[in-house]
């Protein structure tokens, strides 16, 4: 037990003296950047210093503050003026490189990006650990100062991140990005304070944007919400966020955004009811007559908004091609009430009439019972009529097109005995 103690003792003098030393080294290294940074202070205010001694000395006084800081072993009431010599290091170089931009000349981004980073974390740390002293000696005004950097460099990372994405540096861009869209949760000190040079709600548009370019989808997911709110451009935006599923290579996906997207809002997003529509039927198609995909979407969007015109024409479709032609004819009609010079629908009601005239004419010569026989040509011949009024109204809505109506009107002319009509049709094919 004694031995125990004994090796107890002697491991707490040792940590005791490697604490004292560290915190000899970090008071060093604080004095060794403190006395950097008064001299380039002295040289730019006699405007003696040169750019590349700005940027070389301050990058010399950082690694030194770095360093200090990192170790944990300042003084609690020094860490204000620890971190005031590092922002003084790195306002130098943020100010240089500014300089640079205003006169059109070339500078390192990533150095600019990593001198921000570490400016806006001296400020910071300057701000939170700096008492606030009032009057004419005291520190208030200088602080208010400090904080106007601050929130003005919430601009500069905006700046970084244009010059990221326009080099094609898609990964650093977002980082900025995201700073700026975070700036007063990660830098509470200048909550209400931050005046950006864009509309706020512009800064996710282009984050989101630049996440495409750099085909980072994750963050495309993550940043669409607050893009699209960006109505300037909303369109365009989710235009890009349907595309990219497709990029994915997962058509499913694609699917299912759209849905849900056009189900939740179907008038503001009646084409993609219409690529989804497409879709659909390419996929009933290519699983046979068990699948019905298309139907039910259908439905949902006109549960949701009965006046979707596009809705009612896909779900006329589709009946029409499964030979439902009773069901087909009403939704086409429901297609002319909400679009009234609708050539497509307005034809396909006389074609609903037409092809159901042509299937029961099939039967005919197979019925044995000539009275039965006769009813059903009798009937034929008034389905044909009734695809008259609807061919008609085909032809007022293009009537310089007599192909897209001429030939269906001619046999329905005939059938029913208008040989005058039927002659002035064929005259015109």
């Amino acid at each position: 037990m004694a031995l125990l103690l004994c090796v107890g003792t002697i491991m707490g003098q040792q940590d005791k003296a490697a604490i004292k030393q560290a915190q000899k080294e970090a008071k060093a290294q604080m004095a060794e950047a403190k006395k950097i940074a008064e001299a380039i202070t002295a040289k730019v205010n006699e405007k003696t210093a040169t750019d590349e001694e700005i940027i070389t000395e301050c990058k010399k006084g950082q690694a030194y503050i770095r360093k200090a800081l990192k170790s944990g072993m300042i003084d609690e009431k020094k860490l204000g003026e620890a971190y005031k010599i590092y922002a003084d290091l790195t306002q130098f170089p943020n100010n240089t490189i500014l300089g640079y931009v205003q006169k059109g000349q070339p500078f390192d981004t990533l150095y600019f990006f990593t001198n921000l980073k570490a400016l806006t974390t001296a400020l910071q740390g300057e701000i939170k650990n700096t008492n606030v002293t009032k009057g004419e000696t005291g520190n208030e005004n200088y602080l208010k100062s400090r904080k106007a950097n601050l929130a003005q460099s919430a601009n500069f990372y905006l700046f970084a991140a244009q010059l990221f994405s326009e080099g094609n540096k898609f990964d650093k861009a977002l980082e900025a990005f995201e700073t700026v869209m975070n700036y007063t949760q990660l830098y509470p000190e200048v909550d209400g304070q931050v005046k950006y040079q864009i509309p706020e709600e512009q800064i996710p548009y282009y984050a989101f944007h630049t996440a495409h370019e750099g085909k980072m989808y994750d963050k495309m997911d993550a940043l669409f919400d607050k893009a699209v709110l960006y109505t300037e451009n909303a369109a365009a935006t989710k235009q890009v966020m349907v595309e990219s599923f497709r990029e994915r290579g997962d058509t499913v996906a694609w699917a299912n955004y759209v849905r849900n997207m056009t189900i939740a809002e179907p008038k503001a997003n009646e084409s993609y009811i219409q690529m989804l529509i497409a879709y659909y039927l390419k996929k009933d198609k290519e699983a046979g007559a068990e699948s019905n995909l298309m139907l039910p979407y259908v439905d949902e969007i006109i549960a949701k908004d009965p006046n979707v015109l596009i809705a009612h024409y896909g779900k006329a479709y589709k009946l029409f091609e499964s030979e439902k032609y009773d069901e087909a004819f009403e939704v086409y009609k429901k297609c002319t009430e909400l679009k009234s010079d609708y050539y497509d629908a307005w034809y396909q009601c006389g074609l609903c009439k037409y092809r159901k005239a042509l299937a029961l004419n099939a039967t005919v010569s197979s019925i044995k019972n000539q009275v039965e026989a006769k009813k059903a040509l009798e009937k034929t011949k008034e389905l044909f009529g009734e695809a008259i009024p609807y061919f008609e109204k085909a032809r007022e809505c293009t009537p310089n097109e007599p192909q897209k109506w001429a030939f269906e009107l001619r046999q329905c002319y005939t059938v029913t005995g208008q040989s005058e009509k039927a002659a002035e049709m064929d005259k015109l094919l």
